[in-house]
């Protein structure tokens, strides 16, 4: 089927893109990623109501274990995200309270 390529495709260039998110630009490349995830999900979605979803995932498994893994990377990238920003508030609240200390010895 040629609409599977494209998917593949769509999906190697979705990888892609998000192997480049780095915390720098992580909005941009994020929205771009998610852009092509939603086309990626429209093109699917119609292939497996054209055909049903367990008659695409026998076609083609590969294809359905990289839109997989590539949820999971998602997960990761967020969860690694989050964590940065629950670092750096724990940073700021110990330099706030630090000041106060400062601030309250002198």
């Amino acid at each position: 089927m040629q609409k599977t390529a494209e998917i593949k495709d769509m999906l190697n260039s979705l990888e892609r893109q998000i192997n480049l998110i780095t915390p720098e630009n992580f909005e941009e490349n994020l929205k771009i990623s998610l852009e092509m995830k939603k086309r990626v999900d429209k093109m699917s979605s119609d292939l497996a109501a054209k055909y049903g979803l367990k008659n695409l995932a026998k076609y083609d498994p590969e294809m359905m274990i990289k839109a997989k893994l590539i949820e999971k990377t998602y997960d990761n990238i967020i969860e690694n995200f989050r964590n940065e920003l629950k670092k750096t508030e724990n940073q700021i609240f110990r330099l706030n309270r630090e000041k106060k200390i400062t601030t309250y010895i002198r």
